[in-house]
């Protein structure tokens, strides 16, 4: 079995960045999964204009839940949790910490149908700009 790595961008409102007001949060848009995919990791990315003290981000993963109600409503025809209160945690990065601006961290996560990413600042007065890709690994 031949095994690949596939480099899958994460886009928000189809840009390949997206800034993220003070005390904000924003979702990506939905991406799929290859069929033969059995792990993957993802790269997350920060990057402050000007970090101060306490200009973190949190990132969670909101998979798709499918269609469960049979209404074919969200992306797709699939639903997804709207924020971080259902959505599983990830890491959180510090823009603050000296030569931590941008700050990357690489996690692994579940394997699904699809997938949305949902970024949340804690940010007090700072946008931060955020960024993300998936490596799947496929047979």
């Amino acid at each position: 079995m031949a095994v690949a790595n596939n480099e899958l961008q994460i886009l928000w409102a189809t840009a390949d960045s997206k800034s993220v007001a003070a005390a904000g949060g924003e979702a990506s848009d939905a991406i799929a999964f290859s069929a033969t995919a059995f792990a993957a990791t993802i790269t997350l990315k920060a990057d402050s204009a000007g970090p101060a003290d306490g200009d973190t981000i949190e990132f969670y993963l909101l998979l798709s839940a499918g269609d469960p109600d049979g209404a074919g409503t969200g992306a797709g025809g699939s639903e997804y949790p709207a924020d971080d209160t259902h959505g599983i945690f990830l890491a959180i990065l510090d823009t603050y910490t000296p030569g931590e601006d941008p700050a990357i961290a690489t996690v692994a996560i579940p394997v699904s149908v699809a997938c949305k990413i949902y970024a949340k600042s804690n940010a007090s007065s700072n946008a931060i700009t955020v960024s993300a890709c998936i490596n799947e690994k496929t047979a």
